[in-house]
């Protein structure tokens, strides 16, 4: 053996030396960072009595009994000198591999020797067999950030939802059949009045007819029924997830009510009843069930062939080929752009949105879906602006069907109530039974008063149009509704659907809301004029002096009746408003008192009704009861259909919304109208209660009124659609209210 130089030895003792030193860790002198991350070992300590932590910030360490060769020190007999050894994990630096040193006991997780593993988060192992009574055990701390626990959380509870929701369709698929397709239609929507005889569109309906093929069918109307309805219905699966995202999206920023049914859904839900017709998750499950069901088994031209056979259209029926036939008199074989455009943009709600009830909005609607065409470059620019040209030319057939509805305004607002019930993508199924409480003789007085009166009086006084609705003030049933003088000419409903200014009318929200406050109906109020919110009004016009509630009101006494709101709270007098049922926006100024915000015809003689029903308020329907038609053990007993809604059971039902008192005291002012004030006119001697309304330059003429011995509370507006003066006044109205109403006490049932 060669001997070595001095040099060369004293070069080897100062390297063990070197690496003696930086073997020894001094871990109670680590001082780390706030929030610092760093993996940790932890000792448990032989005598029970917590454990030891070890930060570990090198990327090597050797553990054993060898104070003098190990960075961390175990003093235990079944420990060797060198036990084991911890080196950073090169393919992942946050992990330490842990590797057994050839020691004499082992390295174990639980019963297994383990001869190297790379630690994660949690793992515990024993330096000698876990049997053994003085065995060390050691865990290993290393928690990921709290948004990488997040995440997995978050993987974890996605998994389960989707684990729950495969089981929830294998479970639901057993349900329902979808091989073969149903045969056939469903019914139609059928409406009744209260005495259940007559649908009040008796019109015959013709025989269904389909095409056999989805290449039959006009390509114009497979590319606008794919525009608008579902534009990614060749790329999903039956159910859209970024429709559904799209949708949750635009109804939580509050931009409308948006909807995520996929066509293959539209057809589960029209073609299968055992999905249901509930606006709940529940049905919106199942109807994802059957869809996703469909599109295992059939192709996606068969889905869109039956969608398009069987779709509801309204008064046209079922399916665009009776569509097609029934508004242009052609087969849907042959239909243009602009024809198809136009029955596709009636879906969202076909007995609204048809040329035949509101020409004007069947055009716009129309344009969007030739619009959308165009942006997904399924036609041309050219031939959309040549579509968008066009104008909608409807069977003279199709018009002349439309005059065999009975009360035809009442009749369009029983679908916009249908659809508020039960929401738009159930609603536009059809097939349902729908009981109404429309009232068929009170129905006929009310529109030929009503024309009658127009026609007579109009051209003398400058109005040509008007409105009517009479309602049960102890239910809130719409007995009869006439929302113009012909629904042929114009189909707007000027009952429900014009926001016009109330005058006088809206008064009686300020004095209830005295009363509420403890002011006596006795108190006098100064007639002289007043500075309100730095707007001047003038004195009283038919009085002076001191005046009362009962003469003010009687007399309509703009100066009296501000004094009283102001006394009030001009809030207190939205608040009452909002009780009685008036939806409208209410601006909380002075003006208002006078009749300044617009309301409409039906909520305002809703709000009447509550003087004559003790201060109880029935929100004023149309609908009683809607039944499933598909649901029926016998179709020609109503009795055995099942029942989807029925006012009788409806939250909104009998709501107390000003004491007994307060509505008996309004009761004895609202008479006085008509006994001693501007009401005079509408007089018939019947106990009679109500309140005369004009606005500036008599643009609307207003009398809303009840007749408590026959639990009828009637509302009456005149005047004209571009809002131009009459010459006339409230008085005009008040005549055609007590008219109307002897014609009601004196005619017999048809």
């Amino acid at each position: 053996m060669s001997k070595q130089s001095p040099k060369t030895q004293i070069s080897q003792l100062v390297t063990v030396a070197v690496q003696k030193l930086q073997g020894k860790v001094n871990f109670q002198a680590v001082n780390l960072k706030k929030g610092a991350r760093v993996p940790e070992l932890r000792l448990k300590n032989e005598n029970g009595s917590g454990e030891s932590k070890y930060p570990l910030i090198g990327d090597r360490y050797l553990l054993g009994r060898s104070s003098s060769s190990c960075d961390i020190t175990i003093r235990n007999t079944v420990v060797s000198q060198i036990h084991c050894s911890l080196q950073r994990d090169p393919k992942n630096p946050h992990n330490f591999l842990l590797t057994d040193e050839n020691s004499t006991n082992g390295v174990y997780m639980g019963k297994r020797r383990l001869k190297s593993v790379s630690l994660r988060h949690g793992d515990t192992f024993t330096l000698a067999p876990p049997d053994l009574a003085n065995c060390v055990t050691i865990s290993y701390y290393c928690p990921p950030p709290l948004w990488a626990r997040l995440l997995r959380y978050g993987f974890y509870g996605a998994g389960g939802i989707f684990g729950l929701l495969v089981l929830a369709v294998i479970w639901e698929s057993r349900r329902v059949n979808v091989y073969p397709l149903p045969s056939g239609v469903s019914g139609p929507v059928v409406v009744y009045p209260r005495d259940g005889q007559t649908s009040l569109n008796p019109m015959g309906q013709e025989t269904h007819r389909e095409l056999d093929n989805l290449g039959d069918f006009s390509p114009y109307l497979t590319k606008a029924v794919v525009a608008s309805e579902d534009s990614r219905f060749y790329w999903h699966f039956g159910v859209d997830p970024l429709g559904i995202v799209r949708a949750i999206k635009i109804n939580w920023q509050g931009r409308g009510r948006q909807g995520a049914s996929t066509l293959t859904q539209q057809l589960a839900r029209s073609l299968f009843p055992e999905v249901g017709r509930q606006n709940t998750a529940d049905r919106k499950l199942r109807e994802a069930v059957v869809a996703l069901q469909l599109e295992a088994v059939y192709s996606k031209d068969t889905i869109l062939k039956t969608y398009l056979n069987r779709v509801y259209l309204g008064l046209a029926g079922y399916g665009f080929e009776d569509a097609a036939r029934f508004y242009f008199d052609k087969s849907a074989r042959d239909l243009d752009i602009s024809e198809a455009a136009t029955l596709v943009a009636m879906l969202p709600a076909p007995n609204r949105f048809n040329p035949i009830q509101d020409y004007d909005t069947s055009v716009k609607n129309r344009n969007l879906v030739i619009d959308r065409m165009a942006e997904l470059r399924m036609i041309s620019p050219e031939a959309a602006a040549s579509a968008r040209r066009s104008r909608i030319e409807i069977s003279p057939q199709a018009k002349k069907s439309l005059s065999s509805t009975i009360a035809p305004y009442f009749y369009s607002y029983v679908f916009e109530e249908l659809e508020n019930l039960l929401g738009e993508e159930v609603a536009k199924e059809g097939n349902f039974i729908v009981e109404t409480s429309l009232d068929r003789r009170l129905q006929a007085i009310a529109e030929k008063s009503l024309k009658n009166n127009v026609l007579k009086q109009g051209p003398r006084y400058r109005y040509s149009q008007g409105a009517l609705v009479t309602l049960n003030s102890q239910t809130g049933e719409i007995l009869a509704l006439v929302g113009g003088v012909d629904y042929q000419k114009s189909q707007f409903n000027r009952a429900v659907q014009a926001k016009r200014q109330p005058g006088s009318t809206f008064k009686v929200f300020a004095y209830t809301a005295a009363l509420e406050k403890g002011i006596s109906p006795y108190k006098t109020y100064t007639c002289a004029g007043l500075s309100w919110q730095g707007q001047a009004y003038s004195p009283c016009e038919r009085s002076s002096g001191g005046v009362n509630m009962f003469q003010g009101l009687a007399r309509s006494e703009n100066s009296v009746a501000l004094r009283i709101a102001r006394e009030a709270g001009l809030s207190n007098v939205v608040n009452v408003a909002e009780r009685l049922g008036v939806k409208s926006p209410l601006n909380p100024v002075p003006g208002l008192i006078l009749g300044q915000s617009e309301v409409n015809v039906l909520e305002m003689t809703g709000a009447y009704g509550v003087f004559d029903h003790g201060g109880r308020w029935n929100r004023p329907h149309a609908i009683k009861r809607i039944l499933d038609a598909s649901d029926c053990k016998n179709v020609e007993d109503l009795s055995t259909c099942r029942v989807i809604y029925d006012y009788g059971e409806d939250s909104e039902r009998n709501q107390q919304v000003i004491s007994p008192k307060t509505a008996e005291t309004m009761n004895s002012l609202l008479r006085g109208v008509i006994t001693n004030g501007t009401g005079g006119a509408a007089s018939i001697g019947m106990g009679e209660a109500g309140k005369t309304g004009t606005t500036d330059n008599y643009v609307d003429l207003w009398f809303i009124g009840y007749l408590p011995r026959r639990d009828w509370v009637t509302g009456i507006w005149l005047g004209n659609d571009n809002n131009s003066p009459t010459s006339g006044s409230s008085q005009q109205a008040a005549r055609l209210w007590g008219d109307y109403h002897r014609q009601l006490l004196t005619s017999s049932p048809p």
